[in-house]
């Protein structure tokens, strides 16, 4: 019996659909992966409230921003992680078990991973911005930017362990329409009135954009150390099988 069970969206039978817990519309298991990893951002912004109630610190969010991180700067991101290219040394690892989970423990950790990277950089910059008990604009502005780029940085650092920076150009386009937006809201007059944000100086900027590449060394150096982990484990049921 499945702890989970999953249904295909296309070619799946009306009863197989009705027992399923969850639903591929595309008939696609790839898809399973983004939307866990999406996961994260909705985990880091939980976090990153609760923590600062707890700290006895305002609201870092308000509701619009956080409106925004969860449906219109997440989702095209994420969904593009859905369309990384077909990894050229797939064929050349061993078969799953049978019975290997979908959502394996190594996933959960790396979501664990890239939630508190952004729950951490998120607390440090409003801190650091805090100037008095008083929630400023400019202190809102910039913890909803240093959220949103870390999330961006998430993003892209959970791609596919086999695919280059460039080699998903939706997610490489998405991405990026995502941070020009966030640039248009903290800038553009109009958009601060809806969102309730202020024009951040360079100095703040350089400060949100330094952590979001302390970000990205972090992720690569995750990276490399689940690349070495596949590796390892693909010899180990190599020379088993040869035993």
């Amino acid at each position: 019996m499945a702890d989970i069970g999953v249904s295909m969206g296309k070619s799946g039978t009306d009863v197989a659909k009705e027992a399923a817990d969850v639903i591929l519309v595309d008939d696609n298991f790839s898809t399973i992966l983004p939307a866990v990893e999406e996961g994260d951002t909705a985990a880091a912004a939980l976090t990153l409230i609760t923590l600062s109630t707890m700290l006895g610190l305002s609201n870092p969010l308000n509701a619009m921003q956080i409106l925004f991180i969860n449906i219109l700067m997440d989702g095209p991101p994420s969904q593009s992680l859905g369309v990384d290219p077909v990894d050229p040394a797939i064929m050349r690892r061993p078969p799953r078990k049978k019975n290997a989970p979908i959502i394996t423990r190594r996933l959960l950790l790396r979501v664990l991973f890239s939630a508190s990277i952004i729950v951490v950089g998120t607390l440090f910059v409003y801190v650091f911005a805090l100037d008095d008990d008083h929630m400023s604009r400019r202190e809102q502005t910039m913890t909803f930017t240093c959220f949103v780029f870390l999330d961006l940085v998430s993003a892209v650092q959970n791609r596919g362990l086999g695919c280059g920076l460039f080699q998903n150009k939706m997610l490489v386009g998405t991405v990026s329409m995502s941070a020009l937006t966030q640039l248009a809201l903290v800038y553009v007059p109009f958009m601060q009135r809806i969102f309730q944000t202020a024009a951040l100086s360079p100095t703040d900027l350089s400060v949100i954009l330094s952590l979001a590449a302390l970000s990205l060394v972090l992720h690569e150096g995750r990276r490399s150390y689940e690349r070495k982990l596949n590796a390892e484990e693909a010899y180990a049921i190599v020379m088993e099988e040869m035993a």
